[in-house]
């Protein structure tokens, strides 16, 4: 008996030896672990994303505050500098009707004891239709001279302008000498006269342009004739410009046709225009 009970002793001995090698196998195998768990603290090294603080150093739309540099919009404050539209006060300079007292100091629309005469930029045309031989068809044979003078009066005096039809020129220098030696050799001044140019048109003393009919009497050749212009007249203040147009015929005037070897016919109605220009006589 004690033989098998020793044996089993013994065996049991022997198992509980090896279940204890083994438990201390187990604590040996997992206490290790931890010494290579330590390495794996490297996943706390993985603060790498605590690095990834680099979106933050995106803070470069911050720096996009170069729209903060487009102020250019702001230094287009030129507009302001568009304060020309002030200057814009030549309106005001439109007071040229005061400033047309010209040199003698008259301003528009004042016409008591003022004498106008008749100065340059006046002018006197003369035109007719004729056929010359030489020529298919008719044209006209226009004469024009600067020779004017004479006196406006707008206040009830009497208003006078003379024409030097000696110096009467054309496009054609035989023209010329005929109508100054053979027409007007020994009469060179024609004379036009207005009693008075009253009453004035309305508007004419405010600057306005006017429309008119003027009646008088042509001193042409020794003999007066009664002649009326449909005239446009504008006062400037400085100057008064006169337009007028009229008509005649050699019958009427008492004046022979002209005649030539090269001209085959003549019309026998002239057309006159008379541009004046009269400024006051101490201007």
């Amino acid at each position: 008996m004690t033989g098998p009970i020793r044996r089993r002793r013994l065996l049991i001995a022997t198992m509980a030896a090896f279940a204890v090698l083994v438990i201390l196998a187990g604590c040996g195998g997992s206490s290790q672990e931890p010494e290579g768990a330590a390495p794996t603290t490297a996943p706390a090294a993985t603060t790498v994303p605590v690095a990834t603080a680099a979106p933050a150093a995106t803070t470069e739309p911050a720096a996009t505050t170069e729209p903060v540099a487009t102020t250019g919009p702001a230094a287009t404050t030129a507009p302001v500098a568009t304060t020309a539209p002030v200057a814009t006060a030549a309106p005001a300079a439109t007071t040229e009707p005061a400033a047309t007292t010209g040199a003698a100091g008259r301003s528009t629309g004042e016409y008591d004891g003022v004498s106008f005469v008749v100065s340059a930029g006046s002018e006197a045309t003369f035109t007719v239709e004729e056929q010359l031989v030489r020529l298919p068809l008719p044209n006209d044979a226009v004469m024009r001279t600067e020779a004017l003078s004479g006196e406006v009066h707008l206040d009830g005096g009497p208003s006078v302008v003379q024409i030097d039809l000696q110096k009467l020129t054309s496009d054609q220098p035989f023209r010329d000498r005929y109508v100054s030696e053979r027409m007007f050799g020994q009469h060179p001044v024609a004379t036009f006269t207005v009693p008075d140019l009253r009453p004035l048109p309305d508007g004419l003393a405010s600057g306005e342009e006017v429309m008119t009919q003027v009646s008088g009497s042509l001193d042409i050749r020794g003999n007066s004739f009664p002649l009326e212009f449909e005239v446009e007249a504008r006062d400037d203040g400085d100057a008064i410009f006169v337009l007028g147009r009229t008509t005649f015929t050699w019958d009427q005037l008492d004046i022979p046709r002209p005649t030539a070897r090269s001209v085959a016919s003549i019309e026998d109605e002239v057309r006159v225009e008379i541009l004046l220009k009269v400024v006051p006589q101490d201007a």
